[in-house]
């Protein structure tokens, strides 16, 4: 047996664990963006935002499920995802985090941002691995 199935599986899991840790940062920020009336106070349309990031919510759940079913897809997925959201927190939230001593409700909405642009770090690394680690053709 080869050294790159157990290797395989570990990066795998990995990419699911990170799937799920990002959801549970990228939910409460979103849900505090609109009930802050973020959308609003940067003049994107709440209906359009709210379109945008639930069908970014139901890709990464056609990602999980993907990754359940074992389709090279799913990697490719959480790669855009995991590059995306610390990309979208970062751009949007840190200038304000970095000139403010006091964002939002404090600790919390720090760490939601801060969490969203580890674990996305981690998430789009992860899928990269899995990827190298399962090339097809490879055993």
């Amino acid at each position: 047996m080869s050294e790159t199935k157990p290797n395989s599986s570990m990066w795998k899991a990995s990419v699911v664990i990170l799937s799920l840790l990002l959801i549970f940062f990228t939910i409460p920020h979103t849900l505090e963006d609109f009930s802050l009336g973020e959308p609003a106070k940067n003049g994107v349309p709440v209906l359009v935002l709210a379109t945008v990031v639930a069908g970014l919510f139901a890709l990464q759940g056609l990602a999980l499920f993907w990754a359940g079913q074992k389709d090279r897809r799913s990697y490719f997925i959480h790669a855009g995802l995991g590059i995306f959201w610390p990309l979208a927190a970062g751009s949007a939230q840190l200038p304000t985090i970095l000139a403010s001593s006091h964002y939002r409700s404090g600790f919390i909405s720090v760490l939601y941002v801060g969490g969203m642009m580890v674990i996305g770090i981690l998430l789009l690394l992860a899928s990269i691995q899995s990827l190298r680690a399962d090339k097809p053709g490879s055993k």
